[in-house]
């Protein structure tokens, strides 16, 4: 190519600068409102600790081979575990591992096969010494009324969790 052929199709730096300063821009009104919205959900942040909370009953129930109980307390907005009896030298089982929920986000009721449904006070769910719960619901709400359900299933822990309020009697033939 002599002196006066047309450049090659390259990009000037102006060009490259330019759409730089467009996906900065860009990234940066996406990037907020995504880590919002993966890590500031209080109800989901709370039923994946919930899950994992639920999970580990089970697990200290199998390891120990000894039932343990998760208690929920509606009141304080408080949920823990114990082992169901107290060790020979305990006067009462002592607390393995406690959660307390935001504030924004409130236990609804605890919906199970044989207990009933219950939305005061204090309830537990039973894990046998080999690590089974009886098919339970729990429901969380926050307080923009949003609800999901975890539901807990004999063999599975959790099962599955919903982005509603489902009730214990609609699933029964799905378990």
């Amino acid at each position: 190519m002599g002196p006066g052929a047309a450049s090659s199709g390259g990009f000037t730096l102006l060009e490259i600068m330019i759409v730089l300063v467009i996906i900065t821009l860009t990234t940066s009104f996406a990037v907020p409102a995504l880590r919002d919205s993966l890590y500031t959900d209080q109800l989901k942040s709370t039923s994946r600790k919930l899950v994992g909370l639920v999970s580990e009953a089970s697990q200290e129930a199998l390891g120990s081979r000894a039932a343990h109980l998760l208690h929920v307390d509606f009141e304080r907005n408080l949920v823990w575990i114990t082992p169901e009896s107290p060790a020979p030298d305990e006067s009462e089982p002592r607390r393995l591992r406690e959660m307390k929920i935001p504030e924004s986000v409130r236990v609804a009721d605890v919906a199970s096969v044989y207990g009933g449904k219950r939305a005061g006070g204090t309830t537990t769910i039973r894990f046998t010494e080999k690590g089974y719960v009886d098919r339970t619901f729990i429901h969380l709400r926050s307080e923009d009324g949003r609800v999901m359900t975890l539901m807990l299933s004999p063999f599975m822990v959790v099962s599955r969790i919903s982005d509603a309020y489902v009730e214990l009697e609609d699933q029964a033939a799905s378990f």
